[in-house]
């Protein structure tokens, strides 16, 4: 991607944050920024230079509540998609888009959805940390949404391990109503007597995006492209535990975005 072009596509993104902010405040829902955005909040202020996608993350309560909204509380130029508001939707969380723009994401390909530069909404979910069953149940998500892509993209590649591939195979013979019960069951088992937090969905793995509760019992705040906003008191931790040494910068073989333009 051209320097120009990420940068509009950042520009953009940050837009559609802006948005996110406004009817997050009118509605009193609490969100965070999180992944990359958190890191590039604290390492660099604002986006990392390559990046070219933007976190958040909801308690879940929160995150139900933006569902039941949907589009009716976003203006005309954005369209929200979850798969309770849009079927052919395939992934566990949330993206707010900004219309007329355009972004192509391979997984994405040939499904009949709105496909504008957007940011990606997760629902901070219960769990139990460091329990294998929550951890198969994270996998099993995953594996859900790689049937729902493969029901609307033909061309659909599994990136997984082999091991998988005849759940997925097996998964993809159900209807979407059914995978999203399915979903929905492995999210709620997972959190069973669980006190920790996870983003179910996310493409850290579960070691990496299973929290202690704590770190989002109060609000700090962050600044990321001259505005301030709200991060987990435990950032520190939290990004400790999902990229380690997370000042340090990777190696420049490894810094790449994840669309094409």
């Amino acid at each position: 991607m051209q320097t120009d072009d990420l940068r509009r596509m950042q520009e953009t993104e940050l837009e559609i944050l802006l948005e996110f902010r406004r009817v997050c405040e009118k509605l009193g829902l609490r969100y965070y920024l999180t992944a990359g955005t958190l890191l590039g909040a604290v390492r660099h202020k604002g986006f990392i230079p390559w990046d070219d996608d933007l976190d958040v993350a909801m308690p879940r309560e929160d995150y139900d509540r933006l569902a039941r909204c949907g589009e009716q509380i976003f203006p005309a130029g954005y369209a929200y998609q979850e798969y309770r508001t849009e079927p052919k939707y395939p992934f566990y969380f949330a993206k707010l888009r900004r219309r007329g723009t355009r972004v192509e994401e391979p997984a994405l390909a040939g499904i009949e959805i709105e496909q504008g530069i957007y940011i990606d909404i997760f629902p901070l979910d219960r769990c139990r940390r460091g329990s294998r069953t929550a951890e198969l149940c994270f996998k099993g998500i995953k594996l859900i949404d790689c049937a729902l892509l493969s029901k609307g993209n033909r061309n659909f590649l599994f990136g997984y391990d082999k091991k998988y591939r005849f759940l997925w195979k097996a998964l993809r013979l159900l209807p979407s109503r059914r995978l999203f019960a399915l979903r929905e069951t492995l999210r709620r088992l997972a959190g069973y007597g669980g006190k920790g937090l996870c983003t179910m969905g996310g493409r850290h793995g579960f070691w990496r995006e299973s929290y202690d509760a704590e770190w989002f019992g109060e609000t700090a705040y962050v600044e990321f492209e001259g505005e301030r906003f709200p991060a987990p008191a435990g950032w520190d931790t939290l990004l400790q535990n999902m990229y380690g040494d997370y000042m340090e910068l990777p190696p420049k073989e490894e810094r790449g975005g994840h669309f094409i333009p």
